[in-house]
């Protein structure tokens, strides 16, 4: 077995004392290479302080650095999302502070298979079929360089080598559906067949990749292009726009057809809830946004001053004569227009109703947009509506 791994890189491994972690062990005291080593004690079983300890030994013996992180809290519910979060924020620390450059991870090849084969059996929307070999998660860079060997093919290593390792005993039961997975398909499977399945996942991985680079694309947000989809690209696409506000965001695929249907409305303006994320059709065009407050405000700026909120950014300290406002204005009151507000553009007056129908401004955004009034009660500036816009690092005022 070679790692393959760079030689002047420090490393992080990930190690629970199975047989999958203490083979990777092994192979990089074998191999020379600089690491430490991050173990968590869940005290979920009876076994695990025995466990820790034995792993505290042979790091002992072999002077690697082992830093431990016992667990005090009692899981009652989520038991794998809520040890998977412990785990990967005790790695991150460590990776921060020690100026680690890769963290290991010891998944083999039947982790791989047991991961696309539950994919497939949930039929969840995924960013990539079972496991990759390297991935960035909380910014720490992952390596998982035994996606290539069997299970057995590792725990026959450590058996060879002398190297100590513990079966958790919970793998054992088909308490949870991986288990059973695990079991009853994959601890069967011929070598024809892993082979079979291997090419399986990288045959699909390449149908994803495909896909989602046709969807994943500024023109998703085009109703024209995504009325254009079918399910499964429609999936994908509204997953995409999603993650961009919210990376673990997630649809069902009773909501693709619920926007299939937006899509097709002749209304211009549509806002509907999904999974704590507002679904916007404004015009042409579909976006997600965060839930913002849509309840009035008003702020006084009494004299050229700074004022950031989460409404609007406003820093007229040194110059604020491209807003149409003299210090004569002041002081200032910005606050959401009103249907009723009025607006002189190019010496003819309109309402700030007009003017957003004109713009195409979405209705969620017309709720919370800011006007500027000057201390008689006169609409001096109302900041134009473009759906592209980036501020700008010296701008004075924008609405975020």
């Amino acid at each position: 077995m070679n790692l393959n791994l760079d030689h002047t890189k420090k490393y992080l491994l990930a190690c629970s004392f199975g047989p999958d972690s203490m083979a990777l062990f092994s192979l990089l005291i074998k191999g020379n290479y600089s690491f430490s080593v991050a173990h968590v004690n869940y005290n979920l079983r009876k076994e695990s302080g025995e466990e820790t300890k034995g792993l505290s030994e042979f790091c002992h013996a072999n002077k690697i650095p082992l830093f431990i992180h016992e667990v005090k809290e009692r899981i009652t519910s989520n038991l794998e999302e809520r040890c998977r979060e412990i785990r990967y924020n005790f790695f991150q620390g460590l990776y921060t502070l020690l100026n680690i450059d890769f963290l290991l991870i010891g998944h083999n090849q039947d982790d791989n298979i047991e991961t696309y084969l539950l994919q497939k059996k949930r039929k969840i929307l995924v960013n990539y079929f079972g496991i990759k070999k390297e991935t960035i998660v909380s910014n720490m860079k992952i390596i998982r360089p035994l996606l290539d060997y069997k299970k057995s093919s590792l725990t026959d290593f450590c058996l060879e080598n002398n190297v100590p390792f513990s079966i958790d005993s919970s793998n054992l039961t088909n308490q949870f559906q991986r288990n059973i997975i695990r079991h009853e398909i994959v601890e069967k499977l011929s070598d024809g067949k892993r082979k079979e399945i291997i090419k399986e996942i990288d045959d699909k991985n390449l149908e994803l990749r495909a896909l989602r680079d046709k969807v994943e694309i500024e023109q998703a947000k085009e109703c024209n292009f995504l009325k254009k989809l079918n399910d499964q690209e429609l999936a994908y696409a509204l997953t995409f726009l999603g993650r961009n506000v919210k990376p673990d965001f997630e649809i069902s695929l009773r909501f693709v057809k619920q926007v299939r249907m937006l899509l097709e409305s002749e209304k211009p303006n549509i806002v509907t809830k999904v999974n704590d994320l507002l679904f916007v059709k404004a015009y042409k065009q579909c976006d997600f946004s965060l839930p913002i407050p849509t309840c009035d405000y008003s702020f006084t700026m009494k004299t050229p001053s700074l004022l950031d909120t989460i409404f609007f950014y406003a820093d007229f300290r040194n110059d604020y004569s491209n807003r149409n406002i003299t210090i004569d204005d002041f002081p200032l009151v910005i606050r959401n227009g009103s249907k009723k507000d009025e607006y002189i553009i190019s010496s003819y007056k309109t309402t700030i109703r007009r003017l957003f129908i004109d713009w195409k401004m979405p209705l969620e955004l017309r709720k919370r947009w800011p006007v500027i009034v000057n201390k008689k009660g006169i609409v001096i500036y109302v900041p134009r509506y473009q759906p592209d816009f980036v501020p700008t690092k010296n701008i004075n005022f924008y609405v975020k």
